[in-house]
Formats: C-alpha cells, sequence, structure tokens
C-alpha cells in the first residue's frame, strides 16, 4: 500500500553558521531508513557559507525545503519550521548534531501503531564534546519499549538524568502545531518540555535504541562563560520547575529546589564580578533569594556536601567568594547543568 501525505514526517534544522558541521547533519537525515521526509531547513540569517549548503542541497533532494529569515534565534526559526510543516509528525534536529539512519524508523513505527494518547516518544541520545570525546549520559539499546509515568519524566527533567533536548523525540503534528517555542528565550527547550508537562498525563513511550547524536558546543559548557540572557533564562526555568513540582508533583518537590539551587550556584559562580552589584535588579533578586534559603541548603539531600559549603560561603559574602573563587578556580566545585 502506497504512504499517504499522513505518512510524512516533517523534520526541522535551524540553521546558523553551522558550515563546518551542517553537511554530516544533513547527510544523516537524509539517509534514514525512513524516507518519506519533509526536511525543511530555516536559515537563520547565516553569515558564512551555510546558506550556500543549504541551496546545494536543496537541489540534490526534492525533500529539502529552505525557509531564509533574519536572525531571530533558534526559537524563531524552530517555529517557523513547525508553521511550515505539513507532516502528520514532526521532528527536530540541530545542525551541528547527526542521527542513525534508523532512528525515524524506529520512532515512526511506534507512534503510527500506538494509542492517540501518546503525544511523542523519544530514544536515547549520546553526546559528545566539540572536541568529539564521548560525555556520560544514560543510554540503553536493547530495543525495550517502556512508558515512563509523567511524573517519573518530570523528575527525570528536573534531575537532569538525560537529555532534555526536543531533538531525539518525534511529536504528532496534531500536538506540537498547538505549542511555539518561547520567542528569543535561551533555554528554550527544556521551557517547552516544562509547559508540555500537563499533556504528559498518560506518560512517555521510551524507546531503547540510540539514535541521536548530540554535539555539546562550547558556549552551552557553560563553565566560565557567561551569557547575561542564558543565565536568567536558565534561572526562571527552574524557578518554574520548582513551582511545578510544588503545585503538580509534592513528591519531588525536594529535587525542584535542589535544582533551583544548583542552578543558583552556577549563575553565582559565573556572572562577573562586576555586575555583582545593587544597579543589576536580577542579580539582586538571586543574592535576597540565596540567603533566604539556608535552611533549604542544609537540609537537601540532593545537594553534595561540597556543594552546600559553597553555596554557604556565597551566602556570606558572594563578592569576596568570587574574588577569591577567580585565583582558585579549580577549588569551586562543579554543579550539574547538563
Amino acid at each position: 500500500m502506497g504512504l499517504t501525505d499522513k505518512d510524512i514526517i516533517s523534520v526541522i534544522i535551524p540553521v546558523y553558521n553551522e558550515e563546518a558541521h551542517l553537511p554530516r547533519c544533513l547527510d544523516s537525515v537524509l539517509a534514514q531508513t525512513y524516507a518519506e521526509l519533509e526536511v525543511i531547513l530555516v536559515d537563520d540569517g547565516s553569515t558564512d557559507t551555510s546558506n550556500k549548503i543549504c541551496r546545494e542541497y536543496e537541489k540534490k533532494d526534492k525533500r529539502i525545503k529552505l525557509i531564509v529569515k533574519e536572525n531571530g534565534g533558534a526559537a524563531s526559526a524552530r517555529n517557523a519550521g513547525i508553521e511550515a510543516a505539513t507532516g502528520e509528525y514532526i521532528g527536530f534536529v540541530d545542525a551541528d548534531d547527526w542521527l542513525e539512519e534508523g532512528m525515524y524508523d524506529v520512532l515512526y513505527k511506534y507512534l503510527s501503531s500506538a494509542d492517540d494518547k501518546y503525544k511523542m516518544a523519544r530514544v536515547y541520545s549520546r553526546s559528545y564534546s566539540a572536541d568529539g570525546d564521548r560525555i556520560d549520559t544514560p543510554l540503553r539499546e536493547d530495543g525495550k519499549q517502556e512508558v515512563i509515568k509523567q511524573e517519573d519524566y518530570f523528575r527525570e527533567l528536573i534531575m537532569h538524568e538525560g537529555v532534555f533536548s526536543v531533538c531525539n523525540k518525534l511529536f504528532r503534528s496534531s500536538f506540537i502545531k498547538n505549542y511555539r517555542f518561547m520567542d528569543g528565550h535561551r533555554n528554550e527547550e527544556f521551557e517547552l518540555l516544562l509547559r508540555m508537562m500537563p499533556e504528559f498525563k498518560d506518560g512517555v513511550p521510551t524507546l531503547g535504541f540510540a539514535g541521536y547524536n548530540l554535539r555539546i558546543p562550547p558556549e552551552v559548557a557553560l563553565h566560565g562563560v557567561y551569557s547575561r540572557q542564558y543565565y536568567e533564562d536558565w534561572m526562571y526555568n527552574a524557578f518554574t520547575a520548582c513551582r511545578i513540582a510544588r503545585d503538580h508533583y509534592p513528591e519531588y518537590w525536594e529535587e525542584g529546589k535542589c535544582l533551583r539551587l544548583l542552578r543558583l550556584l552556577e549563575y553565582m559562580k559565573n556572572i562577573p564580578v562586576e555586575e555583582m552589584n545593587k544597579d543589576n535588579a536580577f542579580y539582586m533578586r538571586m543574592e535576597r533569594f540565596l540567603k533566604s534559603e539556608r535552611a533549604e541548603i542544609k537540609k537537601n539531600r540532593y545537594l553534595s556536601r561540597k556543594q552546600k559549603n559553597y553555596l554557604f560561603l556565597l551566602c556570606a559574602s558572594p563578592t569576596g567568594v568570587r574574588k577569591i573563587g577567580g585565583r582558585k578556580k579549580e577549588k569551586a566545585p562543579s554543579a550539574n547543568n547538563t
């Protein structure tokens, strides 16, 4: 029986200055064993040769559609792709990542035969540093299928037990077209998954197949790198997750508070000392909040002793600790910020 348009998977790839990695990404998408694809490339105002590469691939494969727009960030590029998508299913790929050839075949076979109550399905991911070194992440390749309970998926998300990307997932188009990424937000995937959480009341199908290869660029490995907007969006998501835990998953409220404190630790460790002043309203709110959390820092069982000690020092003298830490960075304990 021939395939219909309802069998098409729309694959949305935002592209911004990825000339070094884009060919590998596109080759892996076009080589999928499930071939009924609509590949939507969204050139988000690239200034390198990415646009030329996109056009060359568009000429070679009729499944590719190219959208060119002014630079607006990954969220706006993905939203443009969602608007243009015509497939029954929608997936996302980042232009510096690559797929195993059977990924969409595995995901499609599951979702197309599963109850409509499942809004998405996911596979496992392998993560790599910018230098190509493998990063340890939870991984399963036994081919088994399981449905993770909504509350357990929430815990997994806030405890960073795995990858919170949208790219290792396949969504029903009828579901995700009701959503948009928060435009201008720098931690937009985590934010969107939090917003979707109420829809996952029947659980999240998880397939034992490592289908997505995730490259972690240097700017995402936050240690020693500071982006004011990224960190402020990062903290916004932590407070949102904590509220969701308190209101809907009270059994995981302690984990939510741990996430908030760990992200606050990273924020305090990385904000430039010169921005730690009364003119920075966001910083002042974070400092006041940190000092109000001494009791939680002491009792939270998910914080390590080093993390607790460092947080207590920051409570006492944030700028003083940072000035000392600037000379002795190797002494600062690392918080989980996957």
